[in-house]
């Protein structure tokens, strides 16, 4: 009989099909416009038992991110963050994200359980200001630009988390295995450079990215960053089959 190591594969009864965190994210630059939407949208969007925040508020971003530990790798990534809580815990519910690099797609899924789907990303910074495009099928459903005008204030270190929805259905097609809301923790956020500005946001939709659909009151702020992060580990605060059962 042939003995067969598949000790780090990718496949195998105990594979890990990719490096899990924590990730040591360096360098990353984020472009990031702060908008006021319809509080129907947000409701419709942010499952309870989290709040949606008074003030209508969403963030979309663009970005080109850096891990460095504890494997290299760089990707395009882009979504949408909206302010909420739960009981006392505050942080930002995330409804959407778009990437460009399969393994990382994957992993943030499967892990955490992030909203990610395939997506092409571009972000380009001059001496001027920022541009930035998420499409898809050759669609650009996200545009959005930023004349820089200023320095931003600096930021002292801190930690933050966001709260995701992970969703994984039965194979019999009668309900979900897991159904949950985790965090996943941001830690050690470092802003290195700061640029604000005057923005535009253009959302257009496609048949799986209904994004122009989302009502657009007024840009609230925009700002370019360069920065680091440790993203890490979460829990799991909210379980819907415990809840239900």
């Amino acid at each position: 009989m042939t003995n067969v190591n598949f000790s780090g594969a990718q496949f195998g009864v105990d594979a890990q099909p990719y490096v899990l965190p924590p990730y040591q994210y360096r360098n990353n630059e984020m472009f990031t416009l702060k908008v006021e939407t319809d509080r129907d949208c947000l409701e419709a969007i942010v499952p309870e038992p989290l709040k949606v925040n008074a003030d209508n508020i969403m963030a979309i971003y663009v970005g080109m991110l850096h891990v460095t530990e504890p494997s290299q790798i760089s990707y395009g990534e882009a979504g949408i963050m909206v302010p909420v809580t739960l009981d006392d815990r505050v942080g930002t519910f995330m409804p959407i994200l778009y990437l460009d690099e399969v393994e990382l797609l994957t992993a943030g899924r499967e892990v955490w359980g992030f909203p990610k789907v395939r997506g092409d990303i571009f972000i380009q910074r001059d001496e001027h200001g920022v541009v930035a495009r998420v499409s898809e099928g050759g669609t650009d459903i996200i545009t959005m630009k930023m004349n820089f005008e200023r320095e931003g204030e600096p930021i002292p270190v801190y930690d933050r988390e966001h709260f995701l929805l992970k969703s994984i259905p039965s194979v019999d097609g009668c309900g979900y295995d897991i159904r949950q809301i985790n965090t996943c923790k941001v830690r050690d956020d470092k802003r290195k450079e700061i640029l604000e500005g005057q923005a535009s946001l253009a959302l257009s939709s496609t048949t799986r990215n209904p994004l122009g659909e989302i009502p657009i009151r007024k840009v609230v702020s925009s700002v370019y960053t360069v920065g680091d992060i440790l993203l890490d580990r979460g829990e799991v605060i909210y379980d819907y089959l415990a809840e239900s059962s």
